[in-house]
């Protein structure tokens, strides 16, 4: 994916931003941007639960991903892969939410 915001703060007169560290960069295969970007867009959609101890994250709300348009315009076996993805970088999301 191009990196535009150089061009972008140019063509509005603005200085350009500053480009993070390295440590907080990472790498995203082409083949799972897709779950990415339909996890991120279901980043209002979480179930949580608060109580006397604080907030615990349970998760993502499926019904939300399952009605989701790029999700359900997905063959069903597509629908397979990405749930899969989805969950993994729910797994990975929910250990750092919860500690």
């Amino acid at each position: 994916m191009e990196d535009a915001r150089a061009a972008d703060a140019e063509a509005f007169g603005i200085a350009p931003p500053e480009d993070p560290a390295d440590e907080t960069r990472c790498e995203v295969w082409a083949e799972h941007w897709s779950a990415l970007e339909l996890f991120m867009g279901l980043s209002t959609q979480w179930r949580v639960v608060a109580g006397m101890n604080g907030v615990f994250m349970y998760g993502l709300d499926y019904q939300a991903l399952y009605g989701h348009p790029r999700y359900s315009r997905l063959d069903y076996d597509a629908q397979d892969e990405m749930l899969e993805q989805i969950q993994q970088i729910e797994a990975g999301a929910l250990e750092v939410l919860n500690s």
